[in-house]
């Protein structure tokens, strides 16, 4: 059980390779978060609301293997999953950091190219990130900003 996040690129799908995989433990996430909170670089946000499948008239019944909806079904699971995959990419326009909650639930919410900036600009900017990625200790860390920069370049990242 934990968090595996990957990194997307810019259209939306997920970046193969190694290096675009990071993966936390359940036990791990919450001092990483606790220190990306120290640096100030979450925001707290409400987690946003995602579609239920009875708005869409739907049941899990259609998304059965095998199942051939009619075509005003068909309509209405992909209006379904429209919607469901536009409440995982939500964002604020002008972020101030990265919502703690598409780090905390692992379900696939976008972490946006804008949002690790802005995280990765107050981090930088703090008085002690000189001493934040010495090699010493425990290296997650080091390696979190490393990815947190990649992702930076690429399309954003997901947890899941």
């Amino acid at each position: 059980m934990g968090y595996d996040i990957y990194i997307q690129t810019a259209d939306g799908t997920l970046a193969e390779g190694d290096e675009n995989y990071f993966r936390f433990a359940w036990t791990a996430m919450p001092r990483t978060l606790d220190a990306m909170a120290n640096f100030g670089m979450l925001t707290e946000l409400p987690v946003p609301s995602v579609p239920t499948l009875s708005a869409y008239g739907l049941a899990i019944e259609d998304f059965q293997p095998g199942t051939q909806p009619d075509q005003a079904t068909a309509n209405r699971i992909a209006e379904f999953r429209a919607a469901y995959q536009a409440a995982l990419d939500a964002a604020e326009p002008k972020p101030t950091g990265i919502p703690s909650y598409k780090l905390q639930v692992n379900g696939g919410f976008l972490v946006t190219v804008a949002e690790i900036s802005a995280a990765l600009t107050t981090y930088e900017a703090h008085p002690h990130v000189d001493i934040a990625e010495m090699p010493m200790g425990d290296p997650t860390w080091r390696a979190w900003m490393a990815f947190l920069r990649r992702a930076r370049t690429h399309g954003g990242l997901r947890t899941y």
